[in-house]
């Protein structure tokens, strides 16, 4: 097989991609955090702009929970810093962990001005959210619970009554139920995040896989989704082999269908 970088096009956005998208090693989530540190420019803390922060006495007080901060310790979080904290009292905290400024620029080209697009809109979204009625996420919950009972309930009659109709409804219900509960592993630590766990994935992997990398770089060469498959499956614009172009069509459902178990089975 040849070399990664036949299929690594140049970001035309300006980020190094992680080392391993050239070269044949096999991308995992770990892999990629660990090659973020080499290209993020943090020194070993936090960074967030051009700022580095020692948050290690932070970590078991962070109020979303300690494993955003052990698992981006190391690399750069400015766009997490950013989409996850809509208030600005973050930020002020932020000033008491401030150990320097760093040496090299960011991999990235975004640069969060104070009256840029995306400040800016934070600051619009920021008067909304506090008009927002709690109804809503009171309604979410309710929902995701329900589709765990379902779950529950649906899978205990299908082996009561050996009914394979009702084995589809109690996987419809799972399906549904990963479906949603990936909106909260998105979240600071909560109990129905874990419903995702049913799904044979961990949280862990799909945190990192994609709230940090899919959601903060999404289709760009950074984007662990996007690379997390190749050589057999290959988003990205590059001249491709007609196997490459039209096998993946084929390809691409059945990887989606097992790569539950696969992740399963590979633990």
């Amino acid at each position: 097989m040849s070399s990664k970088a036949s299929f690594a096009p140049v970001s035309t956005l300006g980020i190094k991609p992680p080392a391993s998208r050239t070269r044949s090693t096999q991308l995992t989530v770990d892999v990629w955090l660990e090659e973020k540190k080499d290209t993020d420019g943090a020194e070993g803390f936090w960074r967030v702009h051009d700022g580095l922060y020692d948050l290690s006495e932070f970590i078991n007080e962070h109020p979303g929970g300690s494993e955003w901060l052990t698992l981006t310790k190391g690399t750069d979080i400015s766009e997490a810093f950013e989409a996850h904290h809509i208030s600005q009292k973050p930020e002020q905290l932020l000033q008491r962990f401030y150990v320097r400024e760093a040496k090299t620029k960011r991999n990235s080209p975004f640069t969060f001005e104070e009256n840029g697009f995306y400040r800016t809109l934070k600051k619009e979204v920021r008067e909304v959210l506090n008009t927002t009625p709690e109804q809503p996420k009171n309604t979410s919950d309710f929902m995701v619970d329900a589709l765990a009972f379902f779950l529950f309930l649906f899978s205990a009659l299908a082996v009561r009554h050996w009914s394979y109709f009702i084995g589809v409804l109690a996987g419809i219900s799972l399906g549904l139920l990963c479906v949603a509960a990936h909106n909260y592993f998105h979240r600071k630590d909560n109990l129905r995040m874990y419903y995702f766990q049913f799904s044979l994935m961990q949280i862990r992997e799909w945190r990192i896989l994609h709230a940090l990398s899919h959601h903060l770089h999404t289709n760009t060469i950074d984007d662990l989704e996007i690379s997390l498959m190749e050589p057999l499956l290959q988003y990205l614009p590059t001249a491709k082999q007609p196997l490459q172009r039209y096998g993946s069509l084929l390809i691409c459902p059945l990887i989606w269908v097992f790569y539950f178990h696969i992740q399963f089975i590979r633990r």
